[in-house]
């Protein structure tokens, strides 16, 4: 926490410099059972480059909190942008993780006039190499104890090690103040995925889930011009094994107040097979300077 912390400052001392800006923001997540997630984030740069620093949190009555530090930087050029992110998961349970993320993406239109209704049109392609650890392999033992009692000792005999490669396509449009973008994932794994490994934990949207992902698609759709800004999002997940396929649903408000941004935000998940869905609220704060 510490390092995350001295990146925020470097950052807001970026926001001294000609040009430069810097936000900061954080946003609350609560849901059933417990569930409660938190993500504060610290991002500064300028017109063309950004560094961001993150960390992202949630826990619930039968999950232990998983805690992510994230750190990015990217470019942003007339007819291209590119990013790249790290990330480390400490251990939670016997789990941790690292990745690493990055995006490329080309603007078909580089700089259209300002008064023209089609302001954006992008596509782009991006990948990510995660190594999960979970050390649960475990075996049982009986040892003496002296005065003829004996008892059980578990011991670790190997940790369940995989690689997780995401890769897959973006596009967006932007006309009239409005964007429509999407997304699609396909999930690759250094070995085959049985019913005896244990599943991982992942992020669907902002909620905390588990599983095997074998590809995912998303949309996209806000309303940037309008007062409130709303938008809405679709995902759906398809999992490898015999895991049902799952839909998260969300819609979302943003107001700017001066260097201030309000937002709210509901999300419903669907964990498919007939389980019951679950509705998820947030609120976010981001300050501009």
């Amino acid at each position: 926490m510490k390092k995350q912390l001295s990146i925020v400052f470097l950052l807001m001392g970026f926001s001294g410099q000609a040009g430069a800006y810097f936000d900061a923001g954080s946003r609350f997540t609560s849901g059933p059972g417990g569930y409660a997630g938190f993500n504060v984030f610290g991002e500064g740069g300028s017109d063309d480059s950004y560094l961001r620093a993150s960390l992202n949190t949630y826990k619930s009555d039968i999950a232990d909190r998983y805690s992510t530090y994230s750190l990015g930087a990217g470019l942003d050029r007339t007819y291209w942008r590119a990013g790249a992110e790290v990330s480390v998961t400490p251990e939670t349970g016997g789990y941790k993780n690292n990745a690493l993320y990055a995006d490329l993406a080309f603007n078909l239109l580089g700089e259209p006039a300002e008064d023209a209704a089609l302001e954006d049109l992008s596509l782009g392609c991006f990948a990510g190499l995660t190594s999960h650890e979970d050390a649960y392999s475990l075996s049982t033992t009986t040892v003496s104890t002296g005065f003829g009692k004996k008892t059980s000792v578990s011991s670790l005999t190997s940790a369940f090690k995989l690689k997780q490669t995401d890769y897959g396509l973006t596009a967006a449009v932007r006309a009239y103040g409005v964007r429509l973008s999407g997304r699609f994932t396909k999930t690759a794994y250094d070995q085959d995925i049985t019913a005896l490994d244990r599943q991982l934990p992942i992020d669907i949207g902002g909620i905390g889930t588990s599983g095997y992902p074998d590809k995912a698609v998303s949309a996209r759709l806000r309303f940037s011009s309008l007062p409130l800004s709303p938008e809405a999002g679709y995902v759906k997940t398809y999992y490898l094994l015999t895991q049902p396929d799952s839909e998260s649903v969300s819609f979302g408000l943003s107001q700017e107040l001066g260097a201030v941004e309000l937002s709210a935000g509901w999300e419903n998940f669907n964990p498919g097979g007939g389980a019951p869905k679950s509705d998820y609220y947030s609120l976010g704060l981001t300050l501009s300077f």
